[in-house]
């Protein structure tokens, strides 16, 4: 009987493989195969790894061993740690091919085939010999051959977005659309969020995306962090335009559209070149152009009331959310809470109406003077121009109480009326009964 070849320590030895010491015959056993590349044949006593056959004398082929596709003979690509590989992908390391297992495919880019006795990534098929083309795996659009661009960490991706990563296409998937811009193909938490289309060469125009109102090409403004931005604005980041849009339009003005969390008010209309003037909204009052008074934060302002701040018109929203207007200017991280976005104005105009003070008796009545005995139904002018009434149930606390210095709602000793100009007698007071 001739001899197989000589054992090599570490070498991968499957049950049943033959092996030569000497002029000594070794058979590795099934049941602990695993420790055949470990254990020398004849050195320990009883090894259960390696079965004594006998002696031999010169050499005979290695016994057979499973073959590589014997349909197309030769070795596929090496294997290169790192690379995005699925389940049924198969590699080479020397001459041996292995295949990545469909079930635990998350671990065959990271792991060399053949180094862990028990790997569940990789299966060991057989020897190979020569080169074959890379085997089979699902192709990206045939249609349309090439690469998409390449995966830029940090882009804001979207659902269905293609990329391309190391010669291979990937698609952005809907279930973890969030993690896409940050997450690449080849992450070790990647696979969740991109799905591989398949392998590519080559390049081709990026996939198609919605362009932005093709009758009047050019880019919105640049979008400007801390602006008030609300549902239907439009703006540009670079050459690609986004919309304030849906139930979360509130965050525009939190996240700009490529900011971590931008996507939840955010939506990608495409790309733009060139300028535009700015996209339309609602006008303020076109019937009297002219803005407002510019907002001031000493003033107490209520529902109703507009102010402009760089030519734009807010107006203090109704209901119990004015109390923000005074805390809050209209661009003010908050200021969303108290005001609404109306519109541009250019020029000047007197201030919009607020609630007048005693229409037939214009002026202002006396400034207030804390400790005043003052009694309900009593007016006092703040500033000389912002009019308050005691109110009788709480008219114990009006000597006491600055009108306008606690924040709306907290005040229950003062109601503001509305603003005043000039002066003017003091309210009756009750006459002595003169009988």
């Amino acid at each position: 009987m001739g001899c197989p070849d000589e054992y090599v320590p570490g070498a991968e030895y499957a049950g049943g493989e033959k092996v030569a010491v000497g002029n000594l015959l070794y058979e590795c056993t099934a049941e602990f195969a695993a420790f055949c590349p470990l254990r020398t044949p004849g050195e320990v006593p009883e090894d259960e790894a390696w079965v004594s056959v006998g002696p031999c004398t010169g050499t005979i082929a290695p016994t057979a061993g499973p073959t590589f596709d014997p349909d197309a003979p030769g070795c596929p690509p090496e294997f290169v740690a790192g690379t995005p590989y699925g389940g049924g992908d198969k590699v080479a390391v020397g001459t041996i091919v292995y295949e990545c297992s469909a079930a635990a495919s998350a671990h065959c880019p990271h792991r060399t085939p053949g180094e862990l006795a028990d790997d569940d990534a990789w299966t060991e098929v057989g020897p190979c010999t020569g080169t074959v083309g890379p085997t089979s795996s699902p192709t990206f659009d045939p249609d349309t051959p090439g690469c998409p661009d390449e995966y830029v960490e940090g882009t804001a991706y979207a659902a269905g977005d293609k990329v391309a990563f190391e010669n291979f296409a990937y698609e952005c998937t809907e279930t973890y659309a969030e993690h896409c811009p940050h997450r690449s193909p080849n992450h070790v938490a990647g696979e969740e969020a991109w799905f591989e289309l398949g392998a590519c060469t080559g390049s081709m125009a990026p996939t198609s995306s919605p362009t932005f109102d093709a009758n009047a090409p050019g880019c919105p403004d640049e979008y400007v962090a801390g602006t008030a931005y609300e549902e239907g604005d439009k703006v540009s980041v670079g050459n690609t335009v986004y919309s304030c849009q849906g139930d979360f339009a509130i965050t525009c003005r939190q996240y700009g559209p490529e900011d971590y969390g931008g996507s939840q008010g955010w939506t990608d209309l495409g790309s733009c070149t060139g300028t535009i003037a700015p996209t339309s909204s609602p006008t303020f009052d076109p019937d009297t152009p002219g803005c407002p008074g510019e907002y001031d934060d000493t003033l107490a302002y209520v529902a109703g009331d507009k102010v402009s701040v760089d030519n734009t018109v807010y107006e203090c929203i109704s209901g119990g959310n004015s109390a923000y207007c005074v805390v809050f200017g209209p661009i003010d991280a908050g200021g969303h809470l108290g005001w609404n976005k109306i519109g541009p104005c250019v020029g000047s105009l007197p201030p919009t109406a607020a609630p007048t003070f005693d229409a037939d008796a214009p002026g202002c009545p006396p400034e207030y003077v804390a400790g005043t005995p003052y009694v309900g139904g009593d007016k006092v002018a703040v500033d000389d121009r912002v009019v308050y009434r005691c109110d009788r149930l709480h008219e114990a606390h009006c000597p006491h109480r600055i009108p306008g210095a606690s924040s709306p709602g907290d005040d229950d000793a003062w109601i503001r009326l509305g603003v005043c100009t000039g002066t003017l007698a003091p309210t009756a007071s009750p006459a002595l009964d003169p009988d």
